[in-house]
């Protein structure tokens, strides 16, 4: 399926960014176990197990935004291209949603305009995937590279207005808000990163429409190309894993967002082995364990993060999944 492979040009920037910092990238690819033959051509796919091994081994130094910024548009292969073609910034993420498949669907964030007290921003945002949930090189990457795409959409030198990190604080959050120049938030529900609205109606400087139209269709191609759907149950897990931190992942809201009722969607849950509650109680399980790695969250701010009304049901639930309290569980990993 599409969702257990990534685009080869995703894996290509990462390596061409590590070894533009030093890092000897023919080494990295050895010990990742991915032959460099995968990387030959920029539309194959690498298998989704091989890219978190090569983040894995890329996380043992802090160089998530060092990588970041060295990333962008070209990283997404053809897609990145139709974009740097596109007419207008907001016209190019709207066609990065609709082939989002292409690159990875839970590696492309979703964004929306939204109104806030300081003015109106385009909010990029999705919930942490859980394979990537203990790794911080890989969401910060993403944010410093959002940046680097808002720039070479825009042609300008635009700076974020404000990003949250799904990731306990670290040791030294100034270096963050000193590479962003912004408010950097930590252990938010969601992964976020804002930008000015205005933006979305700036023109591409590479704007062409017949370079455009070229690239569309190879997209379209490689969509068609993709393995089968995934299930029913990882559309809703994704889903699941959204609405979880505005505490509205609830069945109808999760029907509603994939276009069918609650009736059929419970049924395709139920023929493929698993249930709505399931995937909720999946989706609290690996976000609590990620919340109860930072110490600056009470036990209660992690259950309202999650969903629950109160904190006893998180206390019961927490005790069904590890056999231990919240509390105990986090004076463990502590030790």
């Amino acid at each position: 399926m599409s969702s257990h492979s990534v685009l080869a040009a995703l894996v290509i920037g990462v390596i061409d960014a590590a070894r533009a910092i030093g890092l000897d990238s023919d080494a990295i690819l050895e010990e990742a176990g991915i032959d460099p033959v995968l990387l030959s051509d920029p539309d194959a796919r690498v298998p989704l197990e091989l890219d978190i091994r090569l983040w894995q081994i890329l996380s043992r130094r802090p160089i998530g935004l060092q990588l970041g910024e060295r990333l962008g548009l070209s990283g997404m292969g053809v897609v990145g291209y139709a974009m740097s073609h596109g007419r207008t910034v907001g016209e190019a993420l709207d066609w990065l949603q609709r082939y989002r498949a292409v690159v990875h669907p839970d590696v492309v964030p979703r964004h929306e305009r939204r109104r806030e007290p300081a003015g109106e921003r385009v909010v990029f945002s999705r919930p942490a995937h859980p394979a990537f949930a203990r790794l911080r090189e890989p969401v910060e990457a993403q944010a410093a590279a959002l940046v680097s795409v808002m720039r070479a959409l825009s042609g300008r030198d635009v700076r974020a207005r404000h990003v949250t990190f799904p990731l306990p604080r670290p040791p030294d959050p100034e270096r963050h808000e000193r590479f962003f120049a912004c408010p950097v938030a930590w252990a938010g529900p969601l992964f976020e990163v804002a930008f000015d609205a205005s933006l979305l109606d700036l023109q591409v400087p590479r704007s062409d429409p017949h370079l455009f139209s070229y690239l569309a269709r190879r997209a379209d191609q490689l969509e068609a190309q993709l393995p089968s759907a995934a299930s029913h149950a990882d559309h809703a897990r994704r889903e699941v894993g959204e609405l979880l931190a505005s505490g509205d992942a609830r069945l109808p809201i999760v029907a509603q967002r994939l276009g069918t009722s609650e009736r059929t969607l419970h049924r395709r849950l139920a023929d493929e082995g698993t249930s709505f509650a399931a995937l909720v109680d999946e989706a609290r399980r690996e976000r609590a364990t990620l919340l109860l790695e930072d110490r600056h969250l009470s036990c209660s701010e992690i259950a309202f993060l999650l969903g629950y009304a109160e904190t006893a049901p998180f206390f019961r639930a927490f005790k069904r999944w590890t056999g231990m309290t919240p509390q105990a569980w986090r004076a463990a990993r502590t030790a």
